[in-house]
């Protein structure tokens, strides 16, 4: 798949099915949509192409109100890439994209994409004020030369995937809800690095993930896991929070591998959220802690083993 930062002209030979959005969180009805998009660029022979933002336009226009991201902009173009989708044109999200006129934008994209169709979906609006619906797309595009094809929002069988819906999920700890919506595990990646090493002197030794600020962290509490680490996976019990024991301040992801230690320093983990198991709480000592530690990893080990 080819990357491009902003949108270099003719940076594309041959025609283009151009779709333009975040796709924060690449979730199940963005999947549907990216793969029906791959499927008529490619029976046209042409490329399909996603015209996407880094930051989020929510950062710039509404940053009161902006959210953390469900997943980091790498993700994202990894799991775009899976889609199928041949090129990606990551846009840097500022106030002079923000004053751009619907027109002034598709322009812009023309020239780098030699788009002839953009596919938007049901409720899509760009450019100044959100000028730039499917109708006055429609007239852009007469005169640019593509036609729009607007696509029906997707439906499962118990609620419409979006990005929002999933925030709001995560934020009550309703990891299934969140991974139904997604379509896969819900997944944290990020460097092992040193804690503050309490968990070796009472038996349960932890990895420490360095957080990745722009994305959004669940209700803290303790989780189900699996751990990838070197290719192989682990069963995990996983507290993310603030340590209310200690008197923590930062959020944490600290995660215990079941039955298994090993040096992990300096080196990359992911961990897929696989169920709630309690709220983060306050022990009034070591022995209370540990034996809910205790508790907690039985859980675990009930959930995730065969």
């Amino acid at each position: 798949m080819h990357q491009f930062s902003g949108l270099p002209a003719h940076a594309l030979v041959g025609p283009s099915i151009v779709t333009i959005g975040v796709f924060d969180g690449i979730h199940h009805g963005h999947q549907q949509f990216l793969h029906q998009l791959v499927a008529h660029a490619h029976a046209q022979h042409a490329l399909a192409v996603v015209v996407t933002f880094d930051p989020h336009p929510d950062s710039v226009v509404h940053p009161e109100r902006a959210s953390e991201l469900l997943i980091p902009p790498a993700e994202r173009i990894r799991l775009m890439a899976a889609c199928g989708i041949d090129a990606v044109f990551s846009v840097a999200f500022n106030s002079d994209v923000q004053a751009m006129s619907a027109a002034d934008f598709m322009q812009w994209v023309a020239d780098a994409t030699n788009i002839t169709s953009l596919w938007v979906g049901w409720d899509f609006a760009l450019g100044r004020g959100r000028e730039g619906t499917p109708e006055r797309l429609t007239q852009i595009g007469t005169s640019l030369g593509f036609s729009v094809h607007t696509v029906a929002r997707i439906h499962t069988e118990h609620q419409a995937p979006s990005s929002s819906a999933i925030r709001r999920a995560l934020q009550a700890g309703d990891i299934a809800q969140v991974n139904h919506m997604l379509g896969r595990q819900f997944t944290y990646q990020g460097v092992v690095v040193k804690g503050d090493q309490r968990g070796r002197t009472i038996g349960f030794p932890t990895a420490n993930l360095a957080i990745d600020n722009r994305v959004m962290l669940p209700k803290y509490g303790v989780y189900a896991c699996i751990a990838t680490f070197n290719g192989q996976q682990y069963p995990a019990v996983t507290n993310i929070g603030q340590r209310p024991t200690f008197n923590g301040v930062e959020p944490r992801i600290e995660a215990h591998l079941l039955d298994v230690t090993m040096d992990m320093y300096d080196q990359v983990m992911e961990l897929a959220l696989v169920a709630f198991i309690r709220p983060e709480q306050r022990f009034a000592g070591f022995a209370e802690l540990v034996a809910q530690i205790n508790a907690d990893a039985q859980v675990a080990r009930t959930m995730l083993l065969p």
